[in-house]
């Protein structure tokens, strides 16, 4: 007997992408699936549309509940899952083909994995994109901080939820939950996962299809983004000082906070905010303790000196420097100098496999 496999889909505000979601999970070759939607008290048609299937399909339930957010969400998933294996697939995506879950169970089974790490593409109306490669292998060292920075930063696919197959039972032993973060919830919950040592698989097929939704969180503006942002690294380091995890993984959340800088000045920028009114955001974000501790650890600790990559590293050096002797508007005008060359159109390519995959 297959281990069954528990994909767990919240909902919120996506009736017009439902149907499609579901169909990609319907369609899986894998025949030990249950299915729960845990509607998070969408205000649109969608509890309705979860009834309906449910009554259509056996192996489909749904949670109906107030809305918490994503993280919370998932939670109440998982709890109510009765597979070995739990997958999260997000109601406006879906998965990449029909073997999705079975090369996933496959890889973990063959691995002994507590988590298998898949590809993904992006996706709209127009198509697909080419594979969004991860370039991590099992069997690689996961303490190797430049392990930790490929996975989490350059390429950042174990900074997400989808895409993935996990054991439960690893989360169960770990007493691991997700939390209530507005936004970047994935993050703050694998960066905990990883530090309990978790077995890795990775497959190089895409398992996972990511909607560029501009109505998303992802792509609105979050007038809150200092709070979180400092709150997910500073929650980390209190986990692992309260778990007793002896191993310095200081740079997660360090360069969580580092590239955390990057990404505000990029939303301000692109908000209208100009130089100036970006730096000061910039120097906002600096003056909060927590913020200048964590960016002076870049240097005094070392944590560039793991990264292989060398560009990676002396840009990430060169910024730092910047920012410690609180040189706001330049920091901010190499941002802009690096968006207006394009430099975030490269690296996004850099993470695709070279051979085109037709829609």
């Amino acid at each position: 007997m297959k281990p069954k496999v528990s994909v767990i889909i919240p909902v919120y505000k996506t009736e017009k992408y439902i149907d499609e979601c579901l169909a990609s999970v319907l369609g899986q070759d894998y025949d030990n699936l249950e299915i729960i939607l845990v509607d998070d008290g969408s205000p649109d048609r969608c509890p309705e549309i979860c009834d309906r299937y449910a009554e259509e399909y056996a192996n489909i339930r749904v949670i109906h509940k107030k809305n918490s957010g994503l993280g919370l969400s998932r939670n109440a998933g998982v709890d109510a899952s009765e597979g070995e294996y739990v997958t999260f697939v997000d109601s406006d995506d879906k998965l990449d083909g029909p073997e999705a879950v079975s090369a996933m169970v496959k890889a973990s089974l063959d691995n002994n994995a507590d988590l298998v790490v898949g590809c993904f593409r992006r996706f709209n109306e127009k198509g697909k994109s080419e594979i969004n490669s991860h370039h991590l292998e099992t069997g690689e060292d996961i303490f190797d901080p430049d392990f930790r920075f490929r996975g989490f930063y350059q390429y950042g696919h174990l900074a997400y939820d989808w895409g993935k197959l996990c054991r439960k039972e690893f989360l169960r032993e770990k007493g691991l939950k997700r939390g209530s973060y507005p936004f970047a919830q994935d993050k703050a919950f694998n960066m905990r996962f990883y530090a309990n040592a978790p077995r890795y698989a990775f497959i190089g097929e895409s398992v996972y299809c990511y909607r560029i939704n501009e109505d998303s969180v992802t792509f609105r503006y979050k007038d809150n983004y200092i709070q979180v942002c400092t709150s997910i690294a500073a929650g980390f380091d209190k986990y692992c000082k309260k778990k007793g995890i002896k191993e310095d993984y200081g740079d997660l959340s360090t360069l969580h906070i580092y590239f955390g800088s990057f990404f505000l000045a990029k939303q301000e920028l692109e908000a209208g905010k100009g130089l100036f009114g970006t730096a000061r955001k910039i120097k906002e974000f600096a003056d909060v303790p927590y913020v200048r501790k964590s960016m002076k650890k870049i240097i005094s600790r070392g944590y560039c000196k793991g990264i292989k990559t060398v560009r990676w590293r002396w840009m990430i050096w060169c910024s730092t420097i910047l920012f410690d002797l609180h040189m706001y508007l330049l920091f901010t005008l190499g941002i802009a100098l690096l968006r207006k060359i394009g430099v975030d159109g490269m690296i996004t390519k850099r993470r695709y496999n070279k051979e085109k995959n037709k829609a």
